[in-house]
């Protein structure tokens, strides 16, 4: 980009992008869709904010994880792709055996009638897990063993498959200025859309399941775009200028979602399970233009509201990935005791978040103190400076920087 400065309503952005999928995995228990444990009584509410967020949720924070790739490419340059193994699949690995069980464990509580220890079931339940009939796709093993973590597994196949081109666009040896000039017509925005709806009209009828192929290359190209938006200031300034556009068809493409989806089974069956035909297509492009215009609607707002610094900014993007490491499967066993107490749906989403993401904190700020658990959650390692204290490694430049120490 033209500047060094950095840019703080990224951070907002990321924040954001994954406070939302905190809220998110909390209503779940209460609306009417399959999740790992669920209330007695569901809420049209919930649902509602189900297929509303879920429309865009997962193309912001792929989004925000191409506008990561981008800076982590250039800082860490030789080193990047051990960070990202680092930080991607070791964690990864790490909550398939720690993190993870405990989601299943009360899911056969809740559902398979089980009535034995935690010792017992996990003296079965590896095997079960590997006897799963998955086949050759990696893409359904990592949700299957992983639940929530197969985004990690999924970001580190992107960047494999995408860190050629994107070292050709850092090195300036790919232009886009006839990008710039098609993104600055009226609707000039809306033509980078069109891969996702090419992308998800041939493979979603073919690889319908949630995280299989069809979703991976949707989810690919807004990692894509995140990266290629910090090549050149231009392109966030032309969407900066766009948001009033970005809110009103993300607005009326989402009411027309949910309204087809309450009124017409046949929708919901086009969206879950299509088939090849002019529905299909409808959905498709409705769905798509939904997720690029919030997506868009986010980056624009954020752009020129949020670029601001704040004390608990820096604290919270660092800890961001451990936080959502833990969050699922606190929320599923908070949960599993709280929606068997009497009281309503929304007083029981209230206790799920305001205990399970509090202890996820809490256990974030053990685990950042542990050179071990630093490790395992993909945390950068400490190193004692500065009079004893020990910092982040990724703080002690700028730490120095401000000390009486020329680097």
């Amino acid at each position: 980009m033209a500047t060094s400065k950095r840019l703080h309503y990224l951070d907002w952005l990321r924040v954001l992008a994954f406070g939302l999928l905190f809220l998110f995995h909390s209503w779940r228990p209460f609306d009417h869709m399959p999740w790992h444990i669920k209330n007695e009584e569901q809420s049209a509410l919930f649902d509602l904010l189900t297929f509303f967020t879920h429309g865009w949720r997962m193309h912001l924070i792929f989004l925000v994880s191409g506008v990561g790739t981008w800076f982590a490419m250039r800082s860490r340059k030789g080193k990047f792709l051990r960070d990202r193994l680092h930080r991607l699949i070791v964690p990864f690995l790490m909550g398939i055996v720690l993190i993870i069980p405990p989601q299943r464990f009360y899911e056969w509580l809740m559902f398979q009638n089980f009535e034995g220890g935690y010792l017992e079931f996990m003296s079965v339940y590896p095997g079960q897990q590997l006897g799963a009939n998955m086949g050759a796709n990696v893409l359904l093993w990592f949700g299957h063993l992983g639940t929530h973590l197969w985004y990690l597994p999924y970001l580190f196949t992107m960047t494999l498959i995408c860190i050629p081109i994107f070292q050709y666009i850092q090195k300036g040896k790919l232009r886009f200025t006839w990008l710039t000039n098609v993104l600055s017509t009226r609707l000039g925005v809306f033509v980078l859309v069109v891969p996702m709806i090419v992308c998800r009209f041939l493979l979603k009828p073919l690889f319908p399941v949630y995280t299989d192929w069809a979703d991976f290359f949707v989810y690919l190209w807004p990692f894509v775009y995140g990266f290629l938006f910090m090549a050149d200031a231009g392109f966030v300034e032309i969407i900066k200028r766009k948001t009033t556009l970005f809110l009103i068809v993300g607005s009326i493409t989402s009411l027309l979602f949910l309204y087809m989806g309450s009124t017409n089974e046949g929708m919901v069956q086009a969206y879950m399970n299509p088939e090849y035909g002019w529905l299909h297509l409808i959905v498709t492009v409705n769905a798509m233009l939904i997720a690029w215009a919030w997506v868009l609607f986010f980056l624009g707002f954020f752009a020129k509201s949020m670029d601001f610094q704040h004390r608990w900014l820096v604290p919270a993007n660092i800890g961001i990935l451990p936080i959502y490491i833990l969050h699922q499967t606190l929320i599923i066993v908070f949960g599993y005791y709280i929606v068997a107490m009497d009281a309503g749906p929304f007083v029981k989403f209230v206790l799920i978040f305001s205990t399970a993401i509090p202890v996820s904190i809490l256990l974030y700020q053990l685990i950042r103190t542990n050179r071990l658990s630093r490790f395992l959650f993909g945390l950068k390692p400490l190193t004692k400076r500065l009079d004893g204290k020990r910092v982040d490694r990724s703080k002690l430049t700028g730490l120095l920087k401000k000390a009486p120490i020329k680097l």
